[in-house]
């Protein structure tokens, strides 16, 4: 069969040979997949750039068909969008960093959805343009999990703990799983509106890294394989 070509989202790339990289992403017509790029490390003159691969890079890629979850090769790419704020901003490049690493672990095995793909997207185009980006990374976390099939119920009855093994609010402290206090309040508040970068409810470092925690607890048992991200030291040190 001959090439293939869909829009896709710069996850990250690895090391794969003296001159050679392997670049994960996410497209809108394959899902997950992984692409080899030969040459791009090389001192010879290439058609590919690091640049290029920069992590969120809204790109055009066109590859060899893809099978499974075989390797393809990469034919070429062309940036849609490049995120200037974002690569210059430290504090907004290791918020990336953070995402990007989340996202390489949660849709690995996941299949093409448009749905998904736009809520990226537009995602990543909000963080770009904005200047109060504090809760970005922390609000997608939980808006993400909508996609995922796994959303937290919405707290209709103002109960006072929530059960992250399985995600509702309860009256009571049913299990060892089950959380209360403010980081609770806060992710009630967080359901109950609509998708909103712009929520005000986390509005300190205490509050914010609290959620993440809750978060990330929260992945580990409805997303086989989670661990914690390793840039999430230094996005701390960033925010302390």
């Amino acid at each position: 069969m001959g090439n293939v070509s869909s829009e896709s989202i710069i996850l990250n790339f690895t090391k794969y040979s003296e001159t050679s990289i392997i670049v994960n992403c996410y497209s809108l017509l394959n899902g997950y997949s992984s692409h080899i790029v030969k040459g791009v490390r090389s001192k010879k003159k290439s058609r590919f750039k690091l640049g290029h691969f920069q992590r969120l890079n809204l790109v055009e890629i066109e590859s060899g068909n893809i099978k499974g979850n075989e390797l393809s090769f990469l034919k070429n790419i062309k940036i849609i969008h490049t995120y200037n704020s974002i690569n210059s901003d430290v504090i907004k490049f290791n918020i990336a960093a953070f995402i990007s690493e989340i996202l390489s672990m949660i849709l690995k095995n996941h299949n093409a959805d448009t749905k998904l793909f736009d809520f990226l997207k537009s995602s990543f185009e909000w963080f770009e343009k904005s200047e109060n980006y504090s809760s970005f990374h922390v609000l997608f976390m939980v808006y993400i999990t909508k996609f995922l099939g796994i959303c937290p119920e919405k707290n209709i009855n103002n109960r006072l703990f929530f059960d992250l093994e399985n995600g509702c609010f309860s009256e009571n402290r049913d299990s060892t799983a089950c959380i209360s206090g403010q980081v609770t309040n806060d992710l009630s508040l967080i359901l109950g509106t609509q998708f909103d970068y712009s929520n005000t409810v986390l509005y300190n470092v205490t509050r914010r890294r609290e959620m993440i925690d809750l978060m990330l607890k929260y992945y580990m048992i409805h997303l086989p394989g989670f661990k914690i991200p390793k840039s999430l030291e230094i996005l701390n040190e960033l925010f302390s």
